[in-house]
């Protein structure tokens, strides 16, 4: 069987799911808030975030078809493969509601705060900007928890 072909493509989403979210996270956003003022970088941003949701969804739908593929045809742990498919699910899920719902909404919301006619609306903008940007940074932390927990699974070995 091409087992081992699933579990490499397994592992290689899942590490580049979560090194994206690590690299973007930790790197990416601190480097543009450092060389641009603020509103360039939050427009930049806004730019790159559709990339970066659309390579998750890529990565997660990857590992969501491996892990069906070994679930099927792996003779190793159900209970196993069905914990790392729970993750996942729940991973790919975080990320779809983020990129084609929240971030959306706060890219509209960005440019509201800025151009609303009223300083009421404006307020208004910025404090739903800032509790919708607040569900999205937990959401990416997430799924870079569950990302890291599903390939800790990966390391654990069938008792032979």
């Amino acid at each position: 069987m091409i087992r081992w072909l699933f579990q490499f493509l397994l592992l290689l989403a899942l590490s580049l799911w979560v090194g994206s979210i690590a690299f973007f996270s930790a790197v990416v956003t601190r480097g543009i808030f450092a060389a641009l003022d603020r509103p360039a970088a939050g427009n930049l941003l806004a730019q790159l975030f559709p990339t970066y949701y659309r390579a998750g969804a890529l990565c997660g739908a990857v590992a969501l078809v491996m892990l069906l593929l070994l679930f099927l045809f792996d003779s190793g742990s159900r209970a196993l493969r069905f914990l790392q498919l729970v993750l996942v699910l729940i991973m790919l899920g975080s990320t779809l509601y983020a990129g084609w719902l929240l971030q959306p909404r706060i890219h509209q919301l960005r440019q509201e705060r800025t151009s609303a006619p009223s300083k009421l609306q404006r307020e208004e903008a910025e404090r739903r900007f800032q509790k919708l940007h607040a569900r999205s940074v937990q959401l990416n932390a997430g799924v870079l928890v569950l990302g890291v927990a599903g390939l800790g699974t990966l390391a654990v070995r069938k008792k032979t």
